[in-house]
């Protein structure tokens, strides 16, 4: 087993401590069983699949206009360095 340590603005802990009695938990087993299905485990610590929220758009675009798309948002992956100087 791991320790973890996080820092926390004293608002986050307090509210997590009131999470964590709400649920009658330890404020360590309060925040494992929140972040389980964010990091793609169940409870129980076993590794599940997280769900996909964009799988019922694979395929919506036909074929013929990816490479129009790719050519529409090429510009977005290009840095200006003028901006950043």
């Amino acid at each position: 087993m791991t320790t973890m340590t996080i820092h926390a603005d004293d608002n986050f802990a307090e509210a997590i401590r009131r999470y964590a009695e709400r649920l009658g938990k330890s404020v360590n087993q309060a925040i494992k069983e929140a972040l389980a299905p964010i990091v793609g485990f169940s409870q129980d610590g076993n590794a599940v699949q997280r769900p996909n929220p964009w799988r019922d758009l694979y395929g919506c675009v036909p074929k013929e206009e990816t490479a129009a798309i790719r050519e529409a948002i090429a510009a977005q992956h290009v840095i200006d360095e003028e901006m950043w100087k």
